[in-house]
Formats: structure tokens, C-alpha cells, sequence
């Protein structure tokens, strides 16, 4: 059944002022999904709260499964949608977004509002961001490769001045093509964190042809020094636009080994606690990413804030708990764009005044 949305909405979801804007609205909820699945966001426990906030706001929320076998089919059913929000992940199932990403823009182009847009994903989705806004005080020391033979000469003496380095691949999610490399005596020791591998030794050779296919069509690798501090968890600091919306503390145990009976092992990932924006534990990281992390990032990468996702988030390692500033306490991880999900329910109010803000 069709919704109608009164300008009074958009002030209930959280904006002051008054907007002008169509009285129909359809949104899609755009996730990946083998045809004839049958698969349904809107009754899964990712989405099914935000599916009935947005409704509950007066738009008609409706699932759309992509993939890339039905691409060239789903432009003129979405371009009726005012706004599409998109999670599929940077790799989904062995594929990547190249298809779907054209898609994307087709869309936009035509006039909806997509969420993440392919453009901003580039700009601030990728790895490659950690070494764009190396300037920040949110960062580390960040170094770029951005083809084999550069890597090959240039890696060994880093990682020989330093021990210990993470690489990580140009686009990837949930541990993918991110890997822990330790220099043993007579081996290096290669840990990924995906888990699927384990711990592998190599010869400088081997690993070179390990790694030379991250090179192909136009990948690099980014390398990040090795965190310490690595065993006092992440907290991930979940964004809609240019707000904090809530935060996730974890315990991560990818890339960290412990010894258990003289064995070494990785333990399986913590669980993530939820906490909303207004969560005291973590108010200095709140204000230094509103206040100064994002407009950094969006000057450095030239993101308007009306381009920033519903929803996105920043991942900071936890360097010293009772440190006096933000920038000690905290360094960056990484960024995540693609397909932030799950999220903590504090966000799901700002996600909606954020949609609504963009076609009011």
C-alpha cells in the first residue's frame, strides 16, 4: 500500500526547518541476493527496524534483490524509486561492484538518491583512504603500493626496519585480503585475517607470487604498521552523514595470536556491544569526529556533506584507554561504506532524518 508524507515528517525526523518536497516517496532497500532466493531484507534483523521506522515516517519501503545476472533489468523498475540504499559488499560471492556500481550511477544520474554513492565509496571506502588522510591525527604511519615491482623493491626493507607490518588490499570486507606479515628468522610469517588460512610461512619468493595478483586490473596494497595496543579492542564509531549515531566496542582477535599450552592460535571474533551517541565512554571520540575527523576527511577528499552515506563507520584501534586527548587514545583502522550492517539502534532514527533530509 502506497504512503504519503506530510512536510510535518520531515520536522518530526529530526530537521528544523520546513521543506518542499513531491507527496510520494518509495525507497528501496538494496541488498545482494541469488535470483529466485526469495531472500527479504525488510524481515531480516538487520533491517527489518529501519524498514518500519522509514515507513512509520511515511515512506513505502520496498526490498530489491541485485545481482549481476539481472543488472541490465532493474534500471527501469528502480528509477521510479526517489531513494535507494544499498548494502552489498565491495567482493559479494566471488564478484565485485563493477556492474552493480554503474548501475548506481545510471540511477543517480536519473535523479534518485543512492546511499552509498559509487563516487564517495571510491573517495573514503576504499583502503586507499587510510593513505589519503595520512595527514590526520587519527593516523598512523601509512605507506602505498600501487604496483608489483614498486612493492617488490620497496617492501623487504620496510618490513625489515619495523618487524611486523598489516597489508591490506584496495577493496575488501570482513578480514578479506587483510594480512598480518611478520619477518621470522629464516621465513616470513604470514597471518591473514580472514581466518581461512592460518598461520603460512614463505620465502620472499613465494610470498612476492602470493601477492602479485592484488595488483591485477588497477589494485594495490596499503600497508599500516603493526598495532601494539592491538589486544584492547576496536570501537567502531557508526556515522549518518556528518553525526556520531551510536558506537560498537570488540574485542578483535584477527591478526592477534595468543599462547594457550605453549600453542599459539587466533581466537574467534568477540561479540560487538551496542552503545548510542550519547554514550559517555566514548563523548571524546563523539566530539573530535564531528568536530574535526570528518571535516578533515571531507576537505581532503572533497565530499560535500550532503554526499556522506545514511550510514557508515570508522574503526579505531584503542591505543591507551586513559590517554588525555582523542588523537592518543585512538588511531584509525579503517573505514567501512559499502555495506554497514548491523548497526547499533541508536542509528536508525538519524538514518531516517538523514533520508528524509536529502529529497525534502
Amino acid at each position: 500500500m502506497s504512503r504519503r508524507i506530510r512536510r510535518a515528517d520531515c520536522r518530526d525526523a529530526g530537521r528544523k526547518r520546513r521543506y518542499s518536497m513531491p507527496d510520494y516517496q518509495m525507497i528501496a532497500i538494496l541488498v545482494y541476493g541469488e535470483p529466485g532466493s526469495g531472500r527479504n531484507p525488510l524481515t531480516e534483523e538487520k533491517y527489518k527496524d529501519l524498514g518500519a521506522a522509514l515507513a512509520a515516517a511515511g515512506m513505502e519501503v520496498r526490498p530489491v534483490l541485485y545481482h549481476d545476472q539481472i543488472a541490465d533489468e532493474l534500471f527501469e523498475p528502480l528509477r521510479g524509486y526517489s531513494v535507494i540504499l544499498v548494502w552489498v559488499n565491495p567482493i559479494e560471492q566471488g564478484r565485485d561492484r563493477t556492474r552493480l556500481d554503474a548501475l548506481l550511477m545510471q540511477l543517480a544520474q536519473a535523479g534518485c538518491f543512492v546511499s552509498a554513492h559509487p563516487e564517495v565509496i571510491l573517495k573514503m571506502g576504499t583502503k586507499k583512504v587510510l593513505f589519503d588522510t595520512r595527514q590526520l591525527s587519527w593516523s598512523g604511519k601509512v605507506g602505498l603500493y600501487t604496483n608489483f615491482d614498486e612493492f617488490r623493491e620497496t617492501f623487504p626493507a620496510s618490513l625489515e626496519s619495523a618487524g611486523t607490518k598489516v597489508l591490506k588490499q584496495y577493496r575488501g570486507n570482513g578480514g578479506n585480503g587483510v594480512f598480518r606479515v611478520a619477518l621470522a628468522t629464516d621465513a616470513l610469517v604470514v597471518t591473514h585475517a580472514q581466518g581461512s588460512e592460518g598461520r603460512q610461512s614463505f620465502g620472499w619468493t613465494e610470498f612476492f607470487e602470493k601477492f602479485r595478483h592484488y595488483f591485477s586490473g588497477g589494485g594495490m596494497l596499503i600497508e599500516q604498521e603493526w598495532n601494539v595496543n592491538h589486544a584492547n579492542g576496536m570501537v567502531r564509531c557508526y556515522l549518518c552523514g556528518n553525526r556520531v549515531a551510536g558506537f560498537g566496542y570488540q574485542e578483535v582477535n584477527a591478526l592477534y595470536e595468543v599462547s594457550q599450552n605453549g600453542r599459539s592460535r587466533i581466537l574467534p571474533p568477540g561479540k560487538r556491544f551496542y552503545f548510542t551517541e550519547k554514550c559517555g565512554l566514548f563523548r571524546d571520540l563523539k566530539e573530535i569526529m564531528e568536530k574535526e575527523w570528518v571535516p578533515q576527511l571531507q576537505k581532503c577528499q572533497s565530499i560535500p556533506t550532503n554526499m556522506l552515506p545514511v550510514i557508515w563507520d570508522a574503526d579505531f584501534f584503542i591505543n591507551d584507554p586513559v590517554h588525555p586527548t582523542p588523537a592518543g587514545k585512538y588511531s584509525l583502522c579503517e573505514i567501512n561504506v559499502s555495506s554497514v550492517s548491523p548497526f547499533p539502534p541508536s542509528a536508525i532514527p538519524l538514518m531516517v532524518a538523514e533520508t528524509l533530509s536529502r529529497i525534502c
